[in-house]
């Protein structure tokens, strides 16, 4: 499979809402729930996945692994005077590294240290489901292709 290309979020796997948990359930599916950009909750927990809702995430052929948000036009300018690569677009306000090994597909979560003296290895896996889908971001996010 081919990853290269923009991506954006088909699914949050996020935690049930508070006040919805059953802490009665020993179903550890009952812990999450599989939200779209449209169906998230409007709980405060859940701003954060709101905004990143109109996040794509686009794989270059170079290993790099950018995030990217829309941004109006009449903003591109003061982005750029703070620093920021824009794209058709869009803002670049994240990259890091992405790699294939084996037929399957990493990126640099940039996580550091140890785990009981050893080091964590940062490069983790972004999974392909059955529908060529991604699963990607520690298994919440899922993306489709562009």
């Amino acid at each position: 499979m081919n990853i290269i290309g923009k991506w954006k979020i088909k699914e949050f796997h996020l935690p049930t809402p508070i006040d919805e948990r059953d802490y009665t359930s020993e179903d550890p599916s009952e812990a999450i729930r599989a939200y779209t950009p449209e169906t998230l909750p409007d709980e405060e927990e859940y701003e954060d996945f709101a905004k990143m809702a109109r996040t794509f995430f686009e794989f270059t052929p170079d290993g790099k692994l950018d995030t990217l948000m829309p941004i109006p036009e009449e903003m591109y300018e003061e982005a750029k005077k703070e620093g920021m690569e824009i794209r058709d677009g869009f803002a670049v306000i994240g990259s890091t590294m992405w790699k294939e090994k084996d037929g399957k597909f990493f990126y640099d979560s940039k996580i550091e240290g140890e785990v009981l003296g050893e080091a964590v290895v940062p490069f983790m896996e972004i999974k392909v489901l059955p529908d060529g889908c991604l699963l990607y971001s520690m298994d919440v996010l899922v993306l489709e292709r562009v």
